[in-house]
């Protein structure tokens, strides 16, 4: 009881000296709250405090995964020791792991920065999103351990906003270090590598991590067309993560989904990032009295957290998806839970070119936008072209370069308006791609199956004061660093079943059904998703059948399993991984 009450103190410290600015030796203010000193004087820790290898491997040997499995994932997960998880082309399951060692970590703690972490110590605050519980408890069990390891190893804890949270990930860079989630884009170890590898990744290029060398052997891995030889390539790469030890790679989860009874038709995919999956595959009715029945024709989540944007360019969140894949949607999309056969939404069908390497898609006649505009080809080579020219950083516009413009392609500033514009034409009713190479076939099938490859209204665009179509237009919207630099972060208009209703920041967004969709009817006349960060809070709604579906976090399945009048899915087998991140350069390098 004494060790936990000083640990809650220590934490209480360090909450109240996060938010005191601070300065560095020269007097010059520091890149993070986050950070103490900035000095490794006891006090604080330095910008590059995680660039000592002794001190990332002293982290990953003081995490107790067993502990975490049983408290705070309920058992539900596999530990792994590379971010590729079982299920992907790729996995190396022979991939070596880190576990519980308290010696190994005092041995790695010792030696890193030449003793002075052990005699010094450090300070530093560990964020985590509010309302994940998991990652809370994660969080704790970092924080207890390295205290028990040696008292002078402090860290304090606290939530912030999920927006907030990304936008620290991808922006400030100010976190030391962070966790988070990843789920599929397309279902390939390429898919892992490289935004955890690759010095562009989405998280790795963010922390500092990765060089050019490494860059050309993930490229080589994913180009191999030899299976064996490729597998090879990407079980030394999976070592590689291990010996580099850049993250804290935690486990791949097994999901779980609680609806009340009222609601059917949920079919798991694992690579669909919606929580309630395909929302248009539901039904609700009245289906017993052990839930009551309420918000007849309505479907009602409670999640945890706000999303980013309502930009398709811009999302590369699973929140913010869910809600954009409701109004918009993309030309093609996972056939049920398959993730590589595919139907057709606003494509009618589609062939690949092996002579040229291109990709054609025919593009269904008769569908209107929500404000009663045609969808044209025009308006598919505009939402690929607008995608390229706003180029997000830190965002999914990554998989738009890549395989349209080649490996070296990882911004705008890697490529010219030129290409950009050759590289999506419209040919008749067709918009043809031209691949940078045949590997590409079935995993960009994949990402056009993503909410970031939803097609937009190039007229109506425009006209909001959007991208004009031109290169001389690019300047004005290139590079957006927050998500409300972009004119799409609260305006839509797209095809899907759902248009927007209103967005009230922080607490609820209402989707009203699109009484034109060219699809036929829609099973709700609104979506309601809220944000609810407190567990006990939303466990009663959807007892009470004020809500349909929760965001139950794994930390709290055993206590929903005794509950009556409930649709439960469990055992889903996720391809998800969740994982801390060391920031090499906290505040990133300096200009």
């Amino acid at each position: 009881m004494a060790k936990k009450l000083i640990v809650t103190i220590i934490a209480m410290i360090g909450i109240i000296a996060m938010v005191l600015p601070g300065c560095g030796d020269g007097g010059e203010p520091l890149p993070s709250i986050y950070i103490g000193s900035g000095e490794l004087d006891g006090d604080g820790i330095p910008v590059d405090f995680f660039s000592d290898i002794d001190v990332r491997k002293g982290f990953c040997y003081a995490f107790d995964y067993d502990t975490y499995l049983t408290d705070a994932i309920q058992g539900q997960g596999v530990q792994r020791g590379a971010p590729v998880t079982d299920g992907l082309y790729g996995y190396a399951p022979g991939t070596s792991m880190y576990s519980y060692n308290l010696t190994l970590a005092e041995e790695h703690l010792q030696a890193a920065w030449d003793g002075e972490v052990w005699d010094k110590g450090f300070k530093f605050t560990l964020l985590y999103n509010a309302g994940n519980l998991p990652r809370k408890t994660a969080c704790e069990i970092l924080q207890e351990s390295l205290y028990n390891i040696n008292p002078l190893f402090q860290v304090s804890i606290a939530p912030i906003a999920w927006p907030t949270f990304l936008g620290k990930i991808w922006g400030t860079r100010d976190m030391p270090m962070f966790q988070i989630g990843w789920a599929p884009d397309y279902p390939h170890a390429d898919n892992y590598i490289v935004p955890f590898m690759n010095s562009h990744g989405t998280f790795s290029g963010f922390q500092g991590y990765g060089d050019a060398t490494l860059d050309a052997q993930i490229a080589a891995a994913f180009q191999d067309t030899n299976p064996v030889t490729q597998q090879d390539k990407y079980d030394a790469l999976q070592e590689r993560y291990y010996d580099d030890a850049p993250g804290i790679v935690l486990f791949q989860p097994l999901a779980r989904r609680y609806f009340t009874q009222h609601i059917s038709g949920y079919d798991y995919n694992p690579i669909e990032s919606s929580y309630a999956g395909r929302v248009l595959d539901l039904s609700k009715s009245d289906n017993g009295d052990d839930i009551p029945y309420e918000n007849d024709g309505i479907f009602v989540f409670e999640t945890i957290g706000d999303i980013d944007s309502l930009d398709p360019a811009w999302i590369y969140d699973t929140a913010s998806s869910m809600q954009v894949g409701m109004v918009y949607e993309q030309l093609l999309y996972y056939d049920g839970n398959s993730t590589d056969t595919f139907q057709p939404l606003l494509s009618t069908n589609w062939s690949f070119n092996s002579g040229d390497n291109t990709l054609h898609f025919t593009i269904r006649d008769g569908v209107k936008f929500h404000n009663g505009n045609n969808l044209t080809p025009e308006d598919v080579e505009y939402t690929f072209e607008r995608a390229m020219c706003q180029d997000r950083p830190g965002g999914p516009i990554w998989m738009f370069y890549q395989p349209l413009l080649g490996e070296d392609v990882w911004s705008y500033e890697d490529t010219t308006f030129a290409a950009i514009d050759a590289a999506v034409e419209v040919d008749g009713d067709d918009v043809v791609f031209t691949l940078s190479g045949a590997y590409w076939e079935l995993p960009f099938l994949q990402v056009l199956s993503g909410q970031w490859a939803c097609i937009v209204d190039k007229e109506w665009c425009i006209a909001q004061g959007d991208w004009d179509g031109t290169e001389g237009g690019v300047a004005a919207v290139l590079h957006p660093e927050d998500p409300g630099d972009t004119v799409l972060f609260d305006l839509t208009n797209g095809t899907g079943p759902w248009e927007l209703n209103t967005w009230t920041q922080g607490i609820q967004i209402i989707l009203d059904e699109n009484t034109t969709y060219w699809g036929g009817s829609v099973p709700f006349t609104s979506v309601i998703t809220k944000t609810v960060d407190e567990w006990t809070s939303r466990k009663l709604s959807l007892l009470a059948g004020h809500a349909d579906l929760v965001y139950v976090p794994a930390t709290n399945f055993d206590e929903m399993d005794s509950e009556l009048g409930l649709n439960v899915y469990q055992d889903l087998p996720s391809l998800s991984i969740d994982a801390f991140f060391f920031n090499f350069i906290i505040g990133g390098p300096s200009s």
